[in-house]
């Protein structure tokens, strides 16, 4: 069966026909994406979709003459043809209704004039004095619409909106954005085969950590971070099981506006019960930050308002009958936070007196907290009394969801001492322990007493009255917590830790153990299952679990940081699994691993310069130092000597020979074996050479900064406009005379002076740069924006700025490119595709924009 479309059954109509300046939005409506504005299905065909598209705009569905006719003279009519009437356009076939009317009697057709000549094609229609048929005026046909002026305008804000895509073609923009260029441009392709992990490598590379678990029921939350180990470029993961901890997924998590996720985010506490999860921690930026979720399976980001500031420091989270209740301190006094629906808090002053409450467990909306309080102690020293304040500890309730709180005092029995550790709660219990010990033998010269230590369970039944349960045999109590069930981590041998469990609080058993490099963060019994999250190593925790057979739990690390081109090669560094990484490419496009001596860390940039080939970065460690590469021919790469100190992070090439820049330093060489270095007044993030200097950019004291230099070695700081935004800038790249410098502004900084001079140049709406390059032909920035979606744009000069539609950069997910390179015709970028399960890079390769 064979689709029809609207041109199938209609007459066409001419351009001039229609109204006054509707036929650009014609040709945006034709081409675009008119499913979306319709609202009807994808099944439909892109025609199908214009047509409708075209009706909800008011606009008539006509052509102008095909291209090819218009090429052709008007043909002068015959003396002796008379004039025919113009045909009446065909209407469109009735829809069809349940009871569908008879068909009115056709008209009489007309009698034919006698010697009726063969019909003719009429005549263009010739364009008015001054004019030009319209080149891109769009080819389809349709019925007639009444025009309607003061109903197009009303639809124009709906029509001018709408980027229509055909073949990569743009053929409109947004009133106030940026302009939209029309280019048949290739979109990035998937580069995992491209640019791959290391094959030999035995790690990941990446530092994972689980700081929260928590259950209810069945299932179970794990939550924590994931990054390269760099302090604010984690990602928040969460971990969720249905099944009692047997089996395990990676949960999605998204903002609630559709923004990109930012870097640096940190969960550490969770809690929650069926419909109603909350996971509270550490925001990239400061202050605390919250993630919800319904399922245990997605987790919006909510960030928190007024009642947090970025001095607060939230210790523990749970949940009560009215909601949620969390704890912790601010300026040097306890806090407390309670929400009846995840979003909306309230905050109380803690206890008085206490100076933070680090623990908090819940009945009903009764709470009971573990907090501390500085106390005075007297003693006698060298026959004088002397005072000195020490840290005191207790437990708090309260009764009324946490606005009043009253002491609940825990006794000292059964050889208990010291401060209580963990607290949980259960059916009908309040539940912490303390460390216990008792002497046993006689104290005399043959024999001394024997010391045998042990833990302590105390109980509550209403978070007042609490009383010793029962000993159990561990000491050095770790962690302890529970839900269906008590489970204690306690000192085990050579380093381990044994688990220990009861179901009633009297009687324990042994739970096995937790293996010596585990730096475990919290337990939960999920049911009758022990679940204990943490760190091994780089690596996360979670007992009983290979992370590794958990579809996107453990992803390798790779990281491609800057793009080079030379003559006849390209190159490209970073790094993967936890090692300095260079890929290069005779073409742009078949890129091949290079390989070295392993080198742990990465390269963050590098250069082709008169002796050849220079990669710079930093090594791995607790105290990275530099790390250079040098090749004569972009695949065979050797180790460089290079002066100790902070690390370079960008390095050019230019008139005095090659030069590198990092932290408060420069370094010049001028054959890559020996290195000047010279002071530089803050530090800098990224480098380009003019004809005659040097210009670097970066920052100082939180605010971005410029410099030049005529030879590299001495650096004079550029006079910046004032009220730029915060943050240092990244990039710079140059075109003769007219350099573009980006960072964490929305607006580039451009020079049109070589360097003299600078001011914000706007890039559009909603878009923040992530690389620049140079070309023959201007400059090309990549951008991204608020959600999530890659965006180009290009410049002849640095001030103007037009959108290059670029297909690929948008849609679930995050795309961006992040790294920019110029090889003759041609402009390369890395980037990469990003959810909450995987992670890809993105490879683009496109003609220079004209």
């Amino acid at each position: 069966m064979t689709a029809r479309t609207p041109e199938q059954d209609e007459a066409r109509r001419t351009a001039e026909e229609e109204p006054a300046g509707s036929r650009q939005v014609r040709r945006r409506l034709t081409f675009g994406v008119a499913g979306d504005l319709a609202d009807m299905p994808a099944a439909l065909s892109p025609w199908q979709r214009a047509y409708e598209a075209w009706r909800a705009a008011g606009l008539r569905w006509g052509h102008g003459a095909p291209p090819r006719e218009r090429t052709q003279p008007p043909a002068e009519p015959p003396a002796d043809l008379p004039d025919v009437p113009k045909p009446a356009p065909r209407q469109p076939a009735p829809r069809p209704s349940a009871a569908p009317k008879p068909a009115a009697p056709a008209p009489a057709a007309p009698k034919p004039a006698a010697q009726k000549p063969p019909a003719r094609r009429p005549a263009p229609r010739k364009p008015a004095s001054g004019t030009l048929p319209d080149p891109h005026d769009v080819l389809v046909a349709g019925p007639p619409r009444p025009a309607a002026e003061p109903r197009l305008r009303s639809r124009l804000a709906v029509a001018v909106g709408l980027v229509a895509v055909a073949g990569g073609v743009i053929v409109g923009a947004a009133r106030g954005e940026e302009p939209v260029r029309a280019a048949g441009v290739p979109g990035p392709v998937a580069a995992d085969a491209l640019f791959a992990p290391d094959p030999a490598a035995a790690t990941d590379g990446l530092v994972q950590e689980l700081t929260a678990v928590a259950s209810t029921g069945g299932t179970v939350v794990a939550a924590g971070t994931e990054g390269d180990g760099v302090p604010g470029r984690e990602r928040a993961r969460f971990l969720v099981s249905a099944d009692r901890g047997r089996t395990w997924s990676v949960a999605d998590v998204g903002t609630a506006d559709g923004s990109a996720l930012p870097n640096g985010d940190s969960p550490r506490h969770v809690t929650g019960t069926a419909g109603a999860w909350l996971a509270l921690g550490q925001a990239s930026g400061g202050g605390p930050v919250a993630w919800t979720s319904a399922t245990a399976g997605t987790w919006t980001r909510l960030p928190l308002g007024a009642p947090f500031t970025p001095s607060d420091t939230v210790n523990a989270l749970t949940r009560i009958d009215t909601g949620f209740v969390a704890v912790g301190a601010s300026a040097g006094r306890a806090a407390v936070w309670t929400s009846a629906d995840r979003r909306t808090w309230r905050r109380i002053d803690g206890p008085k007196g206490v100076r933070s409450l680090d623990r908090v467990a819940s009945r009903g909306n009764v709470l009971v907290a573990h907090g501390t309080y500085a106390r005075k102690v007297t003693a006698r020293k060298g026959g004088k009394k002397v005072t000195r304040t020490v840290r005191g500890d207790g437990l708090w309730r309260s009764a009324d969801g946490g606005p009043t709180w009253t002491v609940a005092a825990v006794p000292h029995a059964l050889g208990s001492y010291g401060p209580t550790k963990g607290l949980t709660a259960g059916p009908g219990w309040f539940a912490t322990v303390r460390e216990g010990r008792q002497a046993t033998g006689r104290n005399d010269r043959k024999k001394k007493r024997r010391i045998q230590r042990f833990g302590v369970l105390f109980t509550s039944a209403d978070g007042v009255r609490w009383q010793a349960a029962s000993r159990f045999n561990g000491h050095g109590i770790e962690r302890f917590g529970g839900n269906g069930g008590l489970a204690v981590l306690v000192r085990g041998a050579k380093g381990a830790r044994n688990v220990l469990r009861s179901d009633d609080g009297r009687t324990w058993r042994s739970g096995g153990s937790v293996p010596a490099p585990v730096e475990s963060s919290a337990l939960t019994v999920a049911v009758s299952t022990l679940v204990v999250s943490g760190r091994q190593g780089n690596d996360a925790y979670l007992s009983g679990v290979d992370l590794w057979s958990v579809p996107g739990a453990v992803r390798p690390e790779r990281s491609i940081r800057s793009l080079a081109a030379g003559p006849g090669r390209s190159v490209a560094v970073g790094s993967t699994n936890g090692g300095a990484a260079i890929w290069s490419a005779p073409d742009g496009r078949a890129w091949t691993r290079a390989r070295f001596p392993g080198t742990g860390g990465w390269l963050s940039d590098a250069v082709h310069g008169a002796k050849g080939w220079l990669a710079v970065g930093r090594t791995s460690g607790a105290t990275p130092g530099p790390l250079a590469l040098t090749s004569q021919d972009g695949t065979t790469w050797r180790k460089s000597p290079f002066p100790g100190g902070p690390p370079p992070v960008a390095v050019t090439s230019g008139p005095s020979g090659y030069v590198a820049v990092g932290a408060g330093a420069a370094w010049r060489s001028a054959d890559l074996r020996g290195w000047r270095r010279t002071v530089l007044d803050g530090s800098a993030t990224g480098i380009t050479a003019t004809a005659d200097k040097y210009v670097a950019v970066g920052g100082r004291d939180r605010a971005p900064a410029v410099w030049t230099s005529p030879d590299g070695m001495k650096w004079t700081a550029a006079k910046l406009p004032s009220g730029l935004a915060t943050g240092p800038l990244t990039e710079v790249a140059a075109n003769g005379k007219v350099l573009v410098a980006i960072g964490a502004g929305a607006a580039p900084l451009v020079s049109v002076d070589g360097g003299a001079t600078w001011a914000p140049q706007a890039l559009g709406t909603d878009v923040t740069a992530t690389a620049v390059t140079a070309t023959p032909n201007g400059f090309v920035v990549a951008a991204s924006t608020s959600k999530g979606d890659g965006a180009v744009l290009t410049s002849a000069d640095g001030v103007s700025w037009s959108r290059l539609q670029v297909p690929g950069l948008s849609g679930p997910g995050d795309q961006r490119l992040t790294a920019l390179a110029t090889t003759g015709s041609a402009v390369l970028a890395i980037g990469s595709m990003s959810g909450a399960r995987t992670e890809s890079p993105l490879f683009w390769h496109a003609p220079v924009p004209k």
